[in-house]
């Protein structure tokens, strides 16, 4: 059985989930909507105490996007301050180093009950000045981490660089918060919507500059399980 661990583009309420394109077989989709690595590690402790647990065999650590994009998004406008400044303080995202940190120890905990983990690379986000730098550096770090603890990487990005050398990269969400909720709604309903948004807005990879369309989830997937085989 596999643990998919991660946040909204491994749940797949909004755009495309890459598990959706996954061989068949038994799984845990353990994405949370808007969850960050210190929130990831938090949930594989509790799911160690689960009656399904034991029966994981791989765990697919896709976990990150979210320390990088909420604290932008906080800089884009006063909505995203208001809507996430009384859930999280700044001590919760994790800056490179913190993050580095938090993968090794799910990491350690994963090789330490048996598991096999694969460790799944951040995708490209197709948003205006979205630091696209800090996201290379934590590509950088899982890589790194990779070779160190022998376990594969599935890198995402150079997957999505491959099918689309020069994607689309300003789309905005610096004043969308109500469309953000339309989206949502649409999509959470309607799967044939997601791809939809995609297509209107111009965007090659993802449904609204952040989540996958089918194209990048089955890029993802692709990725993913060569790795899980391997």
């Amino acid at each position: 059985m596999i643990l998919y661990l991660g946040d909204s583009l491994t749940r797949g309420i909004v755009g495309w989930s890459y598990i959706k394109f996954m061989p068949p077989g038994p799984y845990k989709n353990g994405g949370l909507d808007g969850d960050t690595a210190h929130g990831a590690l938090r949930r594989l402790k509790i799911y160690r105490k689960t009656p399904w647990y034991p029966h994981i065999d791989v765990c697919v650590v896709g976990i990150g996007t979210n320390d990088l994009l909420q604290p932008y998004l906080m800089g884009r406008a006063l909505v995203w301050r208001l809507v996430f400044g009384w859930r999280r303080s700044w001590k919760e995202w994790a800056d490179a180093a913190e993050y580095e940190r938090v993968i090794r120890e799910i990491l350690d905990i994963l090789m330490a009950d048996g598991k096999k983990p694969v460790l799944m690379g951040l995708p490209l986000m197709q948003l205006r000045d979205y630091p696209l730098s800090e996201l290379s550096e934590r590509n950088g770090i899982l890589k790194r981490l990779s070779g160190e603890y022998g376990v594969p990487f599935a890198d995402v990005t150079a997957a999505e660089l491959e099918a689309v050398p020069r994607p689309r990269r300003d789309y905005d969400w610096g004043h969308v918060g109500l469309a953000r909720v339309g989206d949502i709604l649409s999509m959470g309903l309607v799967h044939a919507a997601k791809d939809a948004f995609s297509r209107r807005r111009g965007l090659e990879l993802t449904v609204d500059g952040v989540h996958f369309n089918s194209r990048s989830a089955r890029l993802a997937a692709e990725a993913v399980r060569r790795c899980v085989d391997s």
